[in-house]
């Protein structure tokens, strides 16, 4: 499903243009390269570790009350213009739970596999930690992260 809700990021976060040469889904962790060709934004490949993770995708389509449009479903296609977060100490953040791999409440996580969402972290404190689950009306449950 992927969604992701912005719960507490300020005013002035820094936020990427970027683009790729595939598909995005929201909570897509992305490593940052060269300017591209637009002048605009940043060409993004997919983050495999927390090394590599530079910024968060966190799109906001725009449907225009299309009945066919389905957020649950949606990329950013490749070669397409997307907006990516540096998240930073403090920023909190809610995702579905498809986008949280073996973690309970409590846990500390790291980048998730292919760099998608997060996943319970073996060692350290990893980048964030999950500090509570919520249901968020027509989405069902998500976890609540506190980025560290």
């Amino acid at each position: 499903m992927a969604y992701v809700f912005l719960d507490k990021i300020p005013a002035t976060a820094h936020i990427e243009s970027v683009t790729a040469d595939k598909d995005l889904a929201n909570g897509q962790w992305l490593s940052l390269g060269l300017l591209n060709s637009d002048g605009e934004s940043r060409v993004a490949t997919v983050a495999k570790n927390e090394t590599e993770a530079e910024v968060f995708l966190a799109d906001e389509p725009l449907s225009y009350g299309d009945p066919h449009f389905d957020l649950a479903s949606y990329k950013v296609k490749a070669g397409q213009t997307g907006r990516a977060y540096h998240l930073i100490k403090g920023d909190v953040v809610s995702v579905t739970t498809d986008l949280v791999t073996g973690a309970k409440v409590g846990d500390n996580l790291t980048v998730g596999d292919n760099g998608l969402g997060f996943k319970k972290a073996t060692e350290g404190k990893g980048i964030a930690m999950l500090i509570g689950k919520e249901t968020k009306e027509l989405v069902g449950g998500v976890y609540v992260i506190a980025i560290r």
